[in-house]
């Protein structure tokens, strides 16, 4: 079978025969297999699906399917980091937040981490969350963006963990997120926690 020949037209007064018929066909340019059981199949009802392994590297042309061509919004295999302390940070009593050291890397898929700090290159909206532990009254963990803290929890009394979570948008170049604590022991004490974050939705 071939494809249609859009230069052949029917007159009103035309009787439709077989020879008239195969005058619309132009069967130079596709192999009578080029639509059934190989590149395209027919699936009811009457619509037209790719067979399995029907297209390959060599039918696509250089540059035709590109990322953005594909889908658009779609976290895919954007940046995620998980870390954790492998050393205590002390950290003095009172209201100012001190920077959690996330010394160990679980994961971290596109290089963004490192002292500490999660820079990733990819702009989106950022699921993040983190955890501090250590024997202190009122622990408190914050998410901090650009030295700023956004999102904190407060765990008063004589539970010593404490956990937060937000989602962010970071600009993919100079927005970072960093893990922090204070508490009100009233001395230093030393704390560990981890962190989390991965893209959930690009710009």
């Amino acid at each position: 079978m071939g494809v249609v020949n859009t230069t052949y037209t029917f007159s009103g007064t035309d009787t439709i025969t077989s020879a008239k018929l195969n005058n619309i066909i132009d069967d130079t340019t596709f192999t009578s297999d080029a639509i059934q059981g190989t590149t395209l199949q027919v699936v009811s009802p009457g619509k037209l699906a790719v067979s399995a392994g029907g297209i390959t590297s060599n039918e696509l042309a250089s540059g035709a399917v590109t990322q953005a061509k594909i889908a658009s919004n779609v976290a895919g295999n954007g940046p995620l980091v998980v870390a954790f302390s492998s050393v205590t940070t002390s950290v003095p009593t009172g209201a100012t937040p001190t920077k959690i050291i996330l010394g160990t890397e679980v994961y971290d898929t596109n290089n963004n981490f490192a002292n500490s700090r999660f820079t990733p290159t990819v702009a989106g909206y950022y699921q993040i969350s983190g955890f501090v532990n250590t024997t202190a009254a009122s622990l408190t963990a914050y998410i901090s963006k650009n030295g700023s803290n956004i999102a904190g929890n407060v765990v008063a009394g004589t539970t010593y963990q404490a956990t937060v979570s937000t989602v962010l948008f970071l600009n993919g170049s100079t927005d970072y997120i960093e893990l922090l604590a204070a508490h009100a022991q009233g001395t230093t004490v030393s704390v560990n926690g981890d962190l989390r974050a991965f893209l959930i939705r690009s710009a």
